[in-house]
């Protein structure tokens, strides 16, 4: 999937979040960084295109390691040593782009070292992905504006 389908999936699954849990909006910077922060394994994502990256992305392929539960769940506990909401939202963040991939043709090796593939039917960049991200603006407008609309008559 493209950053900016990852974003607003990113933004849906937090206001989802917060509406049931107390969610501090901080968190929200941790959603969002994680959700842009796994394609540093590719050359031309948002992070990714930074000179440092460069050795690891020597060392892994797009989608292998770094597109896991077992990076997701290591980076989220080591940021939880400094804040335990901050891996809260780091891991919601890097789950939820996770969890796009899975819908994509290409997948993901959810469960790397394991070599199953969870794949889906939509192809990167596609009709089907600009959809899907339509889709998901219109919630999110949906429901910020909800969020508004109870702060200011409510």
């Amino acid at each position: 999937m493209l950053f900016r389908t990852h974003i607003v999936f990113s933004l849906v699954v937090y206001f989802l979040l917060s509406y049931i849990l107390e969610i501090p909006f901080w968190v929200l910077g941790f959603v969002l960084l994680s959700t842009a922060f796994v394609d540093i394994d590719i050359k031309n994502s948002k992070f990714g295109n930074q000179w440092y990256f460069r050795p690891l992305q020597w060392m892994t392929k797009h989608r292998g390691a770094l597109h896991s539960l077992i990076f997701a769940l290591l980076l989220s506990l080591f940021i939880g040593i400094f804040t335990l909401w901050g891996c809260f939202g780091f891991f919601v963040g890097y789950f939820s782009h996770l969890f796009l991939d899975c819908w994509t043709k290409s997948g993901v090796r959810l469960f790397w070292p394991l070599k199953f593939r969870v794949k889906g039917f939509v192809k990167s960049g596609s009709w089907v992905e600009d959809i899907i991200f339509v889709l998901l603006l219109f919630i999110n407008i949906f429901i910020i504006g909800k969020i508004f609309y109870f702060q200011i008559f409510i």
